[in-house]
């Protein structure tokens, strides 16, 4: 069995493990924020498209997988009629 770490090591340790935790927090919220974008460029996209007359909702919803329902609530902000 390998021996217990002294306390200078395990205080070493949790300062790393505190740095690494640090990383993988800023890297997640990075990560939010460009799925955030994306999710608003593609809705302002299809509402652009749909007050264009381009399409209709439910070809919006076929396309995306989405609900009509769903459709609408993401676009509403972003149609101007």
């Amino acid at each position: 069995m390998a021996a217990q770490p002294d306390k200078t090591s395990r205080t070493e340790a949790k300062s790393r493990f505190t740095e690494l935790k640090k990383v993988r927090d800023q890297a997640h919220e990075e990560a939010e924020k460009t799925k955030s974008a994306a999710d608003e460029a593609m809705w302002k996209a299809i509402a652009a498209e749909l007050d264009a007359g381009n399409a209709l909702q439910v070809d919006a919803a076929e396309a995306t997988g989405f609900s009509r329902d769903h459709v609408l609530k993401r676009t509403r902000p972003y149609r101007q009629n």
